[in-house]
C-alpha cells in the first residue's frame, strides 16, 4: 500500500466511527489499519519506538473475548498479533513477542485462515531462530509449510527459516541448503518480497559458510532496501560486515562497518544493535589495523547508550 493510500484509510477508520461498537478493537477495518500502522512504523524506525504500542494492542485484544467475534474480526486481530510479534522481537522482547505470536496462531485457527495460520508460524519460527533454538524454528516451519494453497511469498519465507533452522542443527547442512534453494527458487514474488528473502537467505548460507554467494545475495538486498525499510537496509549492512569477518577479509569488513555506522542513527532495533556489537567483537582480532580500529571506534560510538558493547 502507498503512503497516500495508507493515510487515507488510517484517517477513515479514526473519523468515521464503527457501527458496531464504540470500541474501535471491534473493528475489523480499524484492527487492519493499525496493523498496517505497525508495520510501517517497524520498516521506517526499527521495532524498539513502536514496542510500547505494540503492547498496548496486545494488551486491548487480550480483552476482547476473540472466540466468540466474527471471522473478520479474528482475521483482522491476528494481522495485528502477528505484527505486533515482530515489532516486539526486533525490540528484542522475545517471550512477548512469542506470546503475540502464539495469539496471532489462534487467532487464525479460530478465524479458519490458513495464510493467517503460516504467517504465524513463519513469526514463531523466526522468534527461536533469533532465541538459538534451531530445532523449535524447524518445527514451526514445517507446520507452517504443511498448510495447503499458500502464496509464493510465505511459501518462499516458510523455505527461507526451515534452512536457517535446519542451519543450526549438526547433520542437517545438505537439507539446509535444499530448503534454501527451494527459497531462491519462488517466482512470482513482488521486488519487495524477492529483496527480503534474498537478504534472508543469505543469512543462512553465511552459517553454511557459503560466505561469497551470501555476500552477493546481502549486497543486493541492502541496495534495494533502501525504497522501503531502512531496518531491513541497516541489518543487511550489519549481515555484510558479519559475513566479510567470518569470511577473514577485513578490507570488505571495514566498508561495511562504516556503512553500518552510517545507518543506526535513523533506526532503533534491539537486533541491529546486537549485531553491531557482535561485529566489534568479532573484527577485534584486526585491531592492529589502522582502517579497522578507527570503523570498530566509530561504530562503538555511534552504538545506542541502551545496548552498549561489552
Amino acid at each position: 500500500m502507498e503512503r497516500r493510500e495508507f493515510l487515507a484509510a488510517a484517517a477513515s477508520v479514526m473519523f468515521v466511527p464503527s457501527a458496531v461498537s464504540s470500541n474501535p478493537y471491534l473493528d475489523p477495518d480499524y484492527v487492519r489499519a493499525l496493523a498496517d500502522s505497525l508495520a510501517r512504523g517497524r520498516y521506517e524506525l526499527g521495532g524498539v519506538p513502536i514496542a510500547a504500542r505494540a503492547l498496548g494492542h496486545v494488551k486491548q485484544i487480550t480483552h476482547i473475548t476473540m472466540k466468540t467475534a466474527g471471522i473478520e474480526l479474528q482475521g483482522a486481530a491476528s494481522d495485528l498479533m502477528y505484527q505486533t510479534s515482530i515489532a516486539l522481537y526486533d525490540a528484542g522482547r522475545l517471550a512477548q513477542a512469542e506470546h503475540a505470536g502464539m495469539t496471532a496462531l489462534d487467532l487464525a485457527h479460530h478465524a479458519q485462515h490458513f495464510p493467517a495460520q503460516a504467517r504465524a508460524y513463519d513469526a514463531l519460527s523466526r522468534v527461536s531462530l533469533y532465541r538459538d533454538d534451531p530445532m523449535r524454528a524447524v518445527q514451526f516451519a514445517q507446520r507452517g509449510l504443511r498448510i495447503p494453497d499458500l502464496p509464493p511469498s510465505r511459501q518462499s519465507s516458510l523455505h527461507m527459516r526451515l534452512g536457517r533452522g535446519l542451519a543450526g542443527i549438526k547433520g542437517s547442512q545438505k537439507d539446509a541448503r535444499n530448503a534454501l534453494d527451494r527459497a531462491l527458487d519462488t517466482r512470482g514474488l513482488s521486488a519487495f518480497a524477492e529483496a527480503t528473502l534474498s537478504g534472508d537467505v543469505a543469512i543462512g548460507l553465511s552459517q553454511l559458510g557459503q560466505f561469497g554467494q551470501a555476500a552477493h545475495l546481502l549486497g543486493d538486498a541492502a541496495n534495494a532496501m533502501g525504497q522501503w525499510s531502512l531496518l531491513f537496509q541497516a541489518q543487511y549492512l550489519g549481515r555484510l560486515a558479519q559475513t566479510a569477518i567470518w569470511a577473514n577479509s577485513p578490507t570488505l569488513a571495514v566498508n561495511h562497518i562504516h556503512s553500518l555506522t552510517r545507518a543506526l542513527p535513523f533506526i532503533s532495533s534491539a537486533r541491529v544493535n546486537s549485531q553491531a556489537k557482535d561485529i566489534i567483537q568479532g573484527s577485534a582480532k584486526w585491531d592492529r589495523i589502522p582502517d579497522v580500529r578507527l570503523a570498530r571506534e566509530r561504530l562503538h560510538a555511534i552504538l545506542s547508550p541502551e545496548h552498549p558493547p561489552s
